[in-house]
């Protein structure tokens, strides 16, 4: 069984990745991190010297030739990666598929300030498209209020995944 976060940039897909990994042996992957040591570069480099055309067509190779071998993995996917092409779709085939929904005023206190994430140098174009992608999340399998702490928001997303219930089910 997998588990697969997605979410806007700074909803904590990476971190409670991570906690999801270490309390219960699941392997821990970052959609991003693959990218960077296929391609090597990162992110932001990829999006500057080939494009955003050209990012997409590899997250989606990730999932076709990487992600389709996980087993019992905890894995955190780029913000944008479920959005394009029939991803998620995808995604919900490699397990269980977690919205962490997080306000935008919540979001902006995470990373302003932050130099790895440049979209947010123009809020406006990032509340934009934040609001964008949430019809696209929201076809996870369930979804996460990313309220209170993270060992609260880690707390719901193991009742659902663990007990097969959770706050909404799509």
């Amino acid at each position: 069984m997998n588990i697969v976060l997605v979410g806007f940039m700074g909803s904590g897909k990476t971190t409670l990745a991570r906690m999801l990994s270490k309390k219960h042996g699941f392997r821990f992957v970052d959609t991003d991190k693959l990218i960077e040591k296929k391609e090597r570069m990162t992110i932001s480099e990829i999006f500057s010297l080939k494009g955003e055309n050209y990012f997409r067509e590899v997250e989606r190779q990730v999932i076709d030739d990487e992600l389709c071998f996980c087993d019992n993995c905890a894995i955190a996917t780029g913000g944008g990666m479920p959005c394009f092409f029939d991803n998620m779709e995808k995604l919900k085939t490699l397990g269980w598929v977690v919205f962490l929904k997080a306000p935008f005023d919540v979001i902006l206190d995470r990373v302003k300030g932050s130099s790895k994430r440049p979209l947010f140098k123009d809020v406006e174009k990032a509340k934009e498209l934040y609001f964008k992608r949430i019809g696209c999340y929201s076809k996870a399998h369930f979804t996460v209020e990313v309220s209170g702490s993270k060992e609260k928001v880690l707390e719901k997303i193991e009742k659902f995944i663990f007990r097969g219930y959770g706050e909404s089910y799509n």
